[in-house]
């Protein structure tokens, strides 16, 4: 059954679509400039994706690959102009046969009439899922292990997890509930908020904030930006959700997952794209980057602290001490502190690098008032970013001990510098390793909003090495 005023293009688009042969190299691979959007859709069939189909009923088997005798995936032409069509009566996706890494994906789509069971007459679903990887069917026998921007009534651009993929997700106190299951209340995103994992152990979607609909029966605006593992979901030209750190589990191991295909749902609901293009990106606009970002890009004004013109400003508080050697302080003994004596920091940026051996300890402490003889002031009444064990808790590295713990940890190989930077901004606390977002702690104890800086010796047989140590005040 098709809708008024649309029109199927014939037996050859869909027999091109099925044997056509794979796209060009992937995206990440293209030597055209970042600007430089190129069609996923030629306006005419289906060439460059696969079609993957589940079971047509329960109890069925599922088409699989390339198999659509009901056409539930075609080219129409609507609104006087060439649109993919998915008539939605079987779940499944349409793939592109490309894979992506960084890029940026724009489309529009607009609803069609029809809904079908176990969703007739609920709200229409469909969904862009990317970093899509594996075999199709392994997400709910329909899609492909990937990461979901939902495409909803009542819901563009929420996160789902589709066979288990994980990210982080800044979330605040409010929750809200889909409207066909309005018992059971979803987090929902708030840029600053608290960064919640979301997937297999933390929940498996977190809703968008806005939600810039449109009236049924106009085209909306759907976009993808994808860098890294971070991404930014956009419907109408409005951000609605910043995802951090896409990963998967692979037996023991979290795997970080940064590229894979991109595929549009089928999803018991009559949908229509159109205009789907996409450009590679090495990283996020400048006009979204304060999105994802936390501390300065690049390093202007970071003063180094470890230099030959700061270090007579450092000072040890308690047992053991460091040594110095061609710019890399090692602590030796304690439980003691080093720190930097030359004068206090409020709000700032603290870049530095580790190198540790499994079983030692150190930590970075901020915001501590003049301790003495006494190194616990800078326990007790600063903060610490942990350099310890290597599984996330609060605990563990990149804790703010020992109140929060990271939301993962995306080491380095045993033997290698681990980068981190650590931003102080009010009460808030954020922590980036190797990169990453991995925690944002707010303070609740009212500790001091200024202090000095001090790295932490540990009296462990096995050292740990500190190196380009580098600060920036914020704001001042």
């Amino acid at each position: 059954m098709i809708g008024d005023g649309i029109r199927i293009h014939g037996f050859l688009a869909g027999l091109l679509a099925m044997i056509s042969t794979l796209g060009a190299g992937t995206l990440a691979g293209a030597d055209s400039a970042a600007d430089s959007w190129r069609p996923l859709f030629n306006g005419k069939d289906l060439s460059g994706w696969d079609t993957y189909l589940g079971a047509p009923e329960r109890g069925k088997p599922p088409r699989g690959l390339n198999d659509d005798p009901d056409w539930v995936f075609s080219v129409a032409e609507v609104d006087g102009a060439p649109a993919i069509r998915i008539s939605g009566q079987t779940i499944g996706g349409l793939l592109t046969r490309e894979e992506f890494e960084g890029f940026h994906l724009r489309l529009e789509f607009k609803w069609g009439k029809l809904t079908w069971p176990p969703r007739k007459d609920l709200p229409r679903d469909s969904g862009i899922l990317y970093y899509s990887i594996g075999p199709p069917g392994a997400g709910s026998g329909g899609w492909m292990k990937s990461v979901e921007s939902n495409v909803m009534e009542d819901d563009y651009g929420s996160f789902w997890s589709v066979a288990g993929t994980i990210v982080d997700i800044e979330v605040g106190e409010e929750k809200s509930a889909y409207r066909e299951d309005p018992k059971t209340p979803f987090p929902v995103y708030r840029r600053g908020g608290r960064l919640k994992t979301a997937g297999p152990d933390g929940g498996d979607g977190v809703r968008p904030s806005p939600i810039p609909e449109k009236p049924l029966g106009e085209w909306n605006t759907a976009e993808v930006i994808a860098v890294g593992g971070d991404s930014i979901h956009l419907f109408n030209n409005q951000v609605t959700m910043v995802l951090r750190n896409a990963r998967h589990r692979v037996g023991e191991e979290l795997v970080a997952l940064t590229r894979g295909r991109i595929q549009l749902q089928s999803e018991w609901a009559e949908v229509y794209y159109r205009k789907i293009e996409v450009r590679p990106l090495r990283e996020f606009p400048p006009d979204l980057r304060e999105w994802v970002a936390v501390g300065p890009a690049g390093e202007a004004g970071f003063i180094p602290l470890l230099d030959e013109a700061h270090l007579r400003d450092w000072v040890q508080c308690g047992p053991g001490s460091f040594r110095m050697k061609d710019g890399v302080a090692t602590g030796i003994g304690g439980m003691g502190l080093w720190y930097y004596r030359g004068r206090q920091f409020g709000d700032f940026v603290l870049r530095g690098e580790y190198l540790k051996e499994p079983g030692a300890d150190s930590g970075v402490f901020v915001r501590f008032p003049d301790p003495g003889a006494d190194p616990w002031v800078a326990v007790k009444q600063g903060h610490e970013m942990e350099i310890g064990e290597d599984k996330p808790d609060k605990g563990s590295t990149a804790s703010i001990y020992p109140f929060q713990g990271p939301t993962h940890l995306p080491l380095k190989p045993a033997g290698e510098w681990n980068a981190y930077e650590i931003r102080c901004a009010g009460r808030t606390y954020e922590v980036c390793l190797n990169g990453r977002l991995v925690n944002r702690f707010t303070d609740a104890t009212g500790r001091p909003l200024r202090g000095y800086i001090g790295l932490q010796n540990y009296p462990y047989e096995k050292p740990v090495h500190h190196r380009n140590v580098r600060i920036r005040s914020l704001g001042e």
